[in-house]
């Protein structure tokens, strides 16, 4: 059974910081951008550094593809170029959303996929070899509908995977987590869901070999979208769940182990700050207690997406800004605790929306996202930031 909402009782012992955005133009900072793909819809959602020093970025295009979206995954040299560009996909539409190097060198691309026989959406797992030809395919799902938004790498070379589906129980969206080998082969799955609408949008893997999912529940269909944290053990089963939020939207969106054995969940919501929906920032402790939290944002709509940590402490948060009805590539640097240390933009022309973000080995960013966006269209975009 899901636990009640706790966000009011958490206030009066959590640190909270509130912020009004007041940001700096960072394009002085780029020391390599990509805008890749065609005149229609193309998103790069997920960034990693390969073992080759090289980079690999996943999402989807419109380009070329005579179906509607496929994945497209794009490699590049530490110095921006870029080595090869693939589109990825069948006859249905096909969405890449998160990426990792496995123990063979291969890349690994997960999504999800109506390329099937009814045209019902399932969890998509591609892998593709260092020269970007598709080594093999993947599906997971059942007889209705199922999302994977992210995976996360494990200690055995395996990997764990968030997302939603539809096909057990009542036909609303609960959570969904799968557990696989390294070579993609389903070890265990779990489905985790009250009466409303369940979503996990990203996971960790926790010090004791359990994980940790974020992402939004609501008690019922009509209700307020609430922060939803769940932990469960390296076999699925579950630890504890957590609720928070109040009487708006709450939605997060990624987690992040920090290695004090608790973690950093990134995301954004209404229900409290300055107006519209603000970034948030939430320190989780490992017993899903919040100790934190940080609130940015302006009376308009600020939507924070992914947090790293920074060198020599603190952490960076990508998301974005909407500005006079303009959105802008949002990055938000914090102390250890939350506390607010810069905002910085992009002010380019078109909308730029901030959706994954890397540091890099060398102490820089790479961030990724909807670039230059306008009537329906955008770029898969990349920029590198000097340490």
């Amino acid at each position: 059974m899901l636990c009640s909402k706790v966000w009011q009782v958490f206030l009066s012992v959590a640190s909270v910081a509130a912020t009004v955005i007041s940001a700096q133009d960072f394009q002085d900072s780029i020391t390599f951008e990509q805008r890749l793909g065609g005149s229609g819809l193309d998103v790069a959602n997920a960034v990693i550094e390969l073992e080759d020093g090289g980079y690999a970025v996943a999402g989807y295009t419109s380009a070329g593809a005579e179906n509607g979206i496929d994945v497209y995954v794009v490699k590049l040299d530490s110095m921006g170029l870029v080595l090869w560009a693939n589109a990825y996909g069948q006859s249905g539409n096909d969405y890449g959303w998160d990426l990792m190097e496995n123990d063979f060198g291969e890349i690994v691309v997960v999504g999800y996929t109506t390329s099937t026989t009814t045209g019902d959406e399932d969890v998509l797992l591609l892998a593709i070899d260092p020269s970007g030809h598709l080594r093999w395919r993947r599906r997971f799902g059942g007889d209705r509908n199922e999302r994977a938004w992210s995976l996360e790498r494990v200690p055995d070379g395996g990997m764990v995977i968030a997302g939603q589906t539809q096909s057990v129980g009542k036909p609303d969206w609960d959570v969904y987590m799968l557990r696989l080998g390294p070579g993609g082969n389903q070890m265990w799955a779990q489905v985790f869901g009250a009466d409303g609408v369940d979503r996990a949008f990203d996971v960790a893997v926790a010090d004791d070999g359990g994980f940790v999912f974020v992402g939004t529940t609501t008690s019922e269909l009509e209700s307020p979208r609430d922060l939803y944290f769940i932990r469960v053990d390296s076999l699925g089963k579950p630890v504890w769940q957590r609720a928070y939020g109040g009487d708006s939207d709450d939605v997060a969106r990624s987690i992040v182990s920090v290695g004090d054995g608790g973690f950093v969940v990134t995301g954004y919501g209404s229900s409290f700050g300055t107006g519209g929906n603000d970034a948030y920032l939430i320190y989780l402790a490992d017993d899903g207690v919040i100790e934190w939290r940080t609130e940015v944002g302006h009376p308009g709509d600020d939507r924070a997406m992914m947090t790293v940590q920074r060198d020599g402490g603190g952490f960076l948060t990508i998301g974005s800004t909407d500005v006079d009805g303009d959105w802008n590539l949002l990055l938000i640097e914090t102390d250890a605790t939350g506390g607010r240390l810069s905002n910085r933009t992009l002010n380019a022309p078109g909308e730029d929306r901030g959706i994954g973000v890397l540091r890099t080995s060398d102490g820089g960013y790479l961030l990724v996202g909807a670039f230059g966006a306008s009537s329906g269209a955008s770029d898969f975009g990349i920029l590198k930031l000097r340490p």
